[in-house]
């Protein structure tokens, strides 16, 4: 039985070991930390599956949590013209309903169900020291680390990005209460709301560790009016300041 070794427990690592589970591979991940301090942890990342992903999370059974969340229905986007009035404001239904799971939520379950099929996890956090040793006990081992010492080891691809540097400075809420936006008020939908020059707003309805809520995910470009989170303000003075979009 061919032994796998995957260094890592996001979104990709993790889709590949639980996959390679089903095809009789032997598969070791190594997280550096545990499903309870995942879940209990600070926000890992943002993010909404459409029909196409979510298609193949259904084929391997990995889409837990269908049954909890209300996923969203649309996609739409405001565009801001310079007197403040929307100089583009559309919304529309998607041909399949998207889905966002709190990562912490998503990545912790996966681990879990990760040991329940059969796979062996290992709680270490890996360092490039450990690569050499570790490559030669496996007949495989794939590095699916998206930050930390270990992207060190791999070259920046310049085709895929002019940027060097951040582009937006960007902080996030999940909230819960947030009521329907006026213009479709029937149907859940993840919103775009753009000021040219200023940033952007992205709000999506999502399944977190406390159930359905709203995603409101601010994107400031830098030293511009909405580049102001240098102070990180807690959660309740972030969404009294929320503008209206």
């Amino acid at each position: 039985m061919p032994k796998v070794l995957i260094v890592g427990a996001g979104q990709s690592g993790l889709q590949l070991a639980l996959t390679l589970l089903e095809h009789d591979f032997e598969v070791t991940i190594m997280s550096a930390r545990t499903p309870e301090e995942i879940r209990d942890g600070r926000v890992m990342s943002t993010q909404a599956l459409f029909g196409p992903a979510l298609r193949v999370e259904r084929e391997h059974k990995l889409n837990l949590w269908e049954e909890q969340t209300t996923g969203f229905e649309g996609i739409g986007v405001s565009i801001a013209a310079p007197d403040s009035s929307r100089a583009l404001d559309w919304v529309a239904k998607l041909d399949e309903q998207g889905q966002s799971v709190d990562q912490r939520v998503k990545m912790a379950g996966w681990l879990e169900l990760f040991e329940e099929r059969g796979g062996q996890l290992v709680i270490h956090g890996v360092t490039t020291a450990d690569l050499d040793k570790l490559a030669g006990m496996y007949d495989l081992t794939i590095v699916a680390a998206g930050k930390g010492e270990l992207v060190q080891l791999f070259d920046r691809d310049p085709a895929r990005s002019p940027y060097t540097t951040p582009q937006r400075a960007l902080s996030l809420v999940y909230a819960h209460g947030v009521e329907p936006r006026p213009e479709h008020p029937d149907f859940p939908a993840v919103r775009f709301n753009i000021i040219p020059g200023a940033g952007e707003l992205f709000m999506i309805p999502a399944y977190t560790v406390t159930g359905n809520c709203d995603i409101l995910f601010f994107e400031g470009v830098p030293g511009g009016p909405l580049d102001v989170f240098d102070d990180r303000p807690g959660p309740e003075e972030q969404s009294t300041q929320c503008p209206r979009c």
